[in-house]
Formats: structure tokens, C-alpha cells, sequence
């Protein structure tokens, strides 16, 4: 039962008794006599109104007990109200003393976690420290690299020049030879038919001889003058045959410089093939006959937090420098790391290529220096000639051609277009709107496409759909490790710089 109930009730009984109680003195009763007098009746009357002052009293008093029952029970009501109240006031206090007590943990973990945050922030600006410490090194390191490229540039060029000089001086040194191999030819014919007309004349005097033999008795002075004719003819014929024997030695050295310029002549044709223009289809066909697969494999952060693996294909070439090394590269378009996407999601990242009947796990990938849409793999060369395909060379003048050949790196399509370089940069080509494919009706160019001469060397890859980027080395902006040494936070501030690095290019190839 609920208190302030009961305090009621019990109240309400003590107020009851006390109204009933009667706390009058007592009055003393005349003591009754047995004589009837004429005052009876009026003892009577007295004691009659006496009741009725006695009953009008109780009346009275009992309304008053009634009216103060009445604020007694207003009075119990306002306080069980006030009591109601003041429980409610407390409850409402300990719900607010508990509020108070989770916020003070709340406010307690949060200064911890705060605590906390900045000395990872202490930690992590020492790395960032050191890290800048060491981007500086490599940029260092990049332009003594950059400069060095450029020199060397500028020496296979003079080379290149060089070569080209040498290159007409043999061909004019071949067409002097042919021309004396010829005169020589001719020469050995003549002395052939000379030795032949030497050899009927030298049996026709032996029969002349016979002859003078048998009429020797006869005939004598004329074999006198006939030995004397033959041993001149004799003279004449050794010679002849040491005329012969030089004939032969020179021909030995004629068919030595034969061989050399027989060899010369294959390097010079050699030379030739390589600059002879191919179809687009030609060109097409060996793409597709010495492709390489990439594949890469990324975990991804989705937009509600869930996560999701995807898959990402594209198509290269094996690629040779000038020092004989071996790379693949592509656009990062192809791959998990594009500059559109935020590097935070990419939790795990690994690439695996395909040459030829062989797999190969590729544990770091590299960003190229003149643009960083690009993206590049060295190659060992155990691997490259097990995998049994063909190398593709760069071009290193590709304004020598009037057009280029764009194959798509899925390998769905090709064409021709013209091209020419930027004025800004000459690391850009600038490509026309390609015309339509031998074997196909449309094409349009768009990023990653790879880009070849005539010739078929290797230009480049577009960065956009309608710029290409120039291969003539393959030095690094930046690299990632993949597999199980990828590491998000690194991928990120990597991607991050490399993405600052792209806003400083010509703005036009952006």
C-alpha cells in the first residue's frame, strides 16, 4: 500500500476518535429524591433545552471537526502532492546525476582519445618529418638522375647523327665496291679468255713441234727456229701463269671484301627493314602476338563503409631502352590507383602478369617521372626471354613520321592519326582526330591507348584522349609496394604528392 495513502487513512481515524472524545468535567447529578414537587416540570424544561444546547454544541463542534478533517485532508493531499513531486524532482535529479556521470566518463575517454591523437600526430609529424627529409634526398637524387638522362640524351642523339653519317659513307663505300667487284668480274673474264687462247696456242705448237720432229733431217734450221719460238712461248706461258696465280689471290681478297660487304649489306638491310613502314595491321598483329596481361587485385572501401574486391585488366607491350632493359607500363586509369579516386579506400592492392605461358607476382609498381598518370614494371631479363615474346624499341625521334598508329589497350581496336609536338613541353604529342581503321569503322582514342610509329617503335601512352606522353626513359616519381607490404597510409601520401606533381605539368595536358 502506498504510504501517503495510509498516512491518510490514519489521520482521518486519530481525527474520528478525537471528535467522538468528550473532555467536558462531569456535572454533578442532583441526587433524586422521591417527592414530587412543582418544580419537576420545569427540571424537566431545563433539562430538555440543557440537551438541546448540548446537541446544538456537538453539532457545532462536529462541523468544525468536519472543516478541519477537511483542511487536514487538503493539507495531507498538497503534502502526498509535494511528496509526489519531490520524488519525481529526485528521480529527475539521479537521471541527471547519472547523465552527469556518463558524460564525465564520455568527456574523460574523449580527453583520453584526444591524449591519444596527438601523440600519434607527434609520431606521425616525426615521420613526416623524416619522410620529407627523405623526398628531398630523392629529389636530389632525381635531378642528378634528370640531368644525367638529358646528357645521355643529348649523346645518343649526337650518335644517332653520327650513325646516320656512317650509315651513307657504307652505303657509298658498297656502291664503290660493287662497282670495282664488277670491274674486277670483268677483268677476270678477259684474263680467263687470254689463259684459253694461251692454252689452244700452247697445243698448237706442240703439234707444230711434232710436225718439225718428223722432218727434223729436213727441216733443221726450222726446228731450231722453232725450239727458240718455243721456248719463248714457253717464257711467255709461266708468265702467264704467275699472271694467272695473282689473278687468283686477287680474287681471294675480292671475295673477302665480297663477305664484308656482304655483311655490311645484310646490317645496312637489317637497318632498312627496321625503318620501313609497316600496315596498321602488320603492326596490330605483332601487338596481339606479344602482349603482356596486368592484373591487378584491390580491396576497396565502399561509400556506406562496406567492402568490395574488385579486378582491374589492361593490355601492354614488352618495352626495350636504349641500355637493353625491360618494362610494361600502362595508365593508372587501368588500375586502383587513379588520381579521381579517394587513395584512403584502397585497403590492399597486388599485381600479376601474364608473359606468355608464365604468371609472375610483381611486388612494387612505379610511377613515371615526366607524368605520373603513367605507371611502369622493370622486368628481369631471366623472365622476359623465358616468356619467348618479342621487345618492342622506343622511337626516339617519332617526328619523323608524319602519322602515328593507336592501339587500344584492351586491344578492341586501332587506327592512324597525325600528331605533332607541343610547344610547351617536348615530352607531349598533341594527336589529331584519328581516322577510321582499316578493319574497323570507328575509333576513338582515349587514355591508355598505346601509341607506335609506322615503323612499329614504341611512342608512348595517352594520358588523356588527346595527348601523348613521349617514352625515352623510365625514371621514377614515386613507387608503392604491393602484396603484403602495401601500406595504405604510404599509398595515400604518395598518391597525394604525385597528384600535386600532376597539377604542375602544362596545363593543357592535364
Amino acid at each position: 500500500m502506498n504510504k501517503t495513502l495510509m498516512l491518510v487513512i490514519c489521520d482521518f481515524l486519530l481525527l474520528s476518535m478525537l471528535a467522538l472524545a468528550r473532555f467536558d468535567p462531569p456535572v454533578d447529578a442532583p441526587e433524586p429524591t422521591l417527592t414530587a414537587t412543582a418544580s419537576s416540570a420545569t427540571a424537566e424544561a431545563e433539562l430538555i433545552g440543557l440537551l438541546e444546547e448540548t446537541l446544538q454544541s456537538e453539532q457545532a463542534s462536529r462541523q468544525n471537526l468536519t472543516e478541519d478533517l477537511s483542511q487536514t485532508r487538503e493539507s495531507l493531499q498538497d503534502k502526498a502532492r509535494q511528496l509526489e513531486e519531490r520524488e519525481a524532482a529526485l528521480k529527475a535529479k539521479a537521471a541527471e546525476a547519472q547523465a552527469l556521470a556518463q558524460s564525465k566518463a564520455k568527456v574523460e575517454a574523449e580527453q583520453r582519445e584526444l591524449l591519444s591523437k596527438v601523440e600519434n600526430t607527434q609520431s606521425k609529424l616525426a615521420e613526416v618529418t623524416q619522410e620529407r627529409s627523405l623526398l628531398n634526398q630523392s629529389l636530389t637524387q632525381l635531378e642528378q638522375e634528370t640531368n644525367t638522362t638529358k646528357a645521355r640524351l643529348t649523346q645518343t642523339q649526337d650518335d644517332l647523327i653520327a650513325r646516320e653519317l656512317a650509315l651513307a659513307e657504307r652505303e657509298a663505300a658498297l656502291k664503290e665496291a660493287q662497282a670495282e667487284k664488277e670491274a674486277l668480274t670483268a677483268e677476270r673474264e678477259a684474263l680467263n679468255r687470254q689463259l684459253e687462247v694461251a692454252k689452244a696456242e700452247r697445243v698448237l705448237l706442240e703439234q707444230n713441234l711434232s710436225a718439225e720432229q718428223q722432218a727434223k733431217a729436213l727441216l733443221q734450221q726450222e726446228k731450231e727456229a722453232a725450239f727458240a719460238r718455243a721456248d719463248r712461248l714457253s717464257e711467255n706461258v709461266s708468265q702467264l701463269g704467275q699472271g694467272v696465280s695473282q689473278i687468283g689471290q686477287g680474287v681471294s681478297q675480292l671475295g673477302q671484301g665480297v663477305s664484308t660487304l656482304q655483311k655490311a649489306s645484310s646490317d645496312m638491310q637489317k637497318e632498312m627493314d627496321a625503318s620501313r613502314p609497316r600496315t596498321m595491321s602488320e603492326i596490330f598483329t605483332r601487338f596481339q602476338k606479344n602482349r603482356a596481361t596486368l592484373n591487378f587485385r584491390a580491396t576497396e572501401k565502399g561509400l556506406f563503409g562496406n567492402t568490395q574486391n574488385k579486378t582491374y585488366t589492361s593490355k601492354s607491350i614488352l618495352i626495350r631502352d636504349t641500355e637493353g632493359s625491360i618494362y610494361l607500363a600502362t595508365h593508372t586509369s587501368n588500375t586502383p590507383f587513379a588520381f579521381n579516386k579517394n587513395p584512403q579506400n584502397i585497403l590492399s592492392a597486388s599485381l600479376t602478369i601474364e608473359l606468355g605461358n608464365q604468371r609472375y607476382e610483381v611486388p612494387r609498381i612505379a610511377f613515371l617521372n615526366v607524368d605520373p598518370r603513367l605507371i611502369y614494371i622493370p622486368i628481369p631479363k631471366a623472365i622476359f626471354e623465358a616468356s619467348g615474346l618479342e621487345s618492342f624499341e622506343l622511337a626516339l625521334q617519332p617526328e619523323r613520321w608524319e602519322e602515328a598508329v593507336l592501339i587500344k589497350n584492351d586491344e578492341t581496336n586501332f587506327g592512324s592519326t597525325g600528331f605533332r609536338r607541343l610547344t610547351s613541353t617536348e615530352r607531349f604529342l598533341r594527336m589529331d582526330r584519328p581516322a577510321l581503321g582499316e578493319l574497323f569503322a570507328e575509333f576513338a582514342s582515349s587514355s591508355g591507348d598505346l601509341a607506335f610509329t609506322k615503323n612499329a617503335r614504341f611512342i608512348g601512352i595517352l594520358s588523356d584522349t588527346t595527348h601523348a606522353v613521349v617514352l625515352n626513359d623510365f625514371l621514377a616519381s614515386g613507387i608503392i609496394n604491393l602484396g603484403e607490404d602495401y601500406s595504405v597510409t604510404t599509398a595515400t601520401n604518395d598518391l597525394t604528392r604525385l597528384e600535386d606533381r600532376i597539377r604542375k605539368l602544362p596545363s593543357e595536358v592535364q
